[in-house]
């Protein structure tokens, strides 16, 4: 005989779930703003893999304070990219794994059979 689940499962499985959703967000804050460094750079021909983590954000107080005042459109390309980066390409990848599972093909995958094919269906 099965008991139903508790009060307190079901508030620690809650727990668990908005934890997992925080760190993914988490991790995906850190990711795009890493890869709006690493554009940043690449784009004022500085090598990116020296951006860092706080590259973007370093370039942009220094906009704010005058000291860059032409990379304003290169600091927004540049946080546009991570982001997609960061965010829209799993979100990309997961949907393009999950199509492909569930997918049929649509005109079905027919094709000729070679000779060893027919030798074994014992045609020949």
């Amino acid at each position: 005989m099965s008991h139903p689940p508790s009060a307190l499962s079901q508030h620690a499985r809650t727990a668990a779930i908005t934890l997992t959703v925080l760190a993914c967000l988490m991790g995906g804050l850190v990711a795009s703003l890493w890869l709006a460094s690493f554009f940043l750079y690449a784009s004022l021909r500085i090598n990116p893999l020296h951006a860092g983590l706080w590259g973007w954000f370093d370039a942009m107080l220094a906009w704010r304070h005058g000291m860059m005042p032409t990379v304003g459109r290169r600091l927004a390309g540049a946080a546009l990219f991570g982001v997609l980066g960061a965010f829209g390409g799993p979100v990309f990848g997961l949907r393009l794994l999950w199509e492909s599972s569930n997918r049929r093909r649509l005109y079905g995958s027919a094709r000729f059979a070679n000779e060893a094919e027919i030798r074994h269906a014992g045609l020949l």
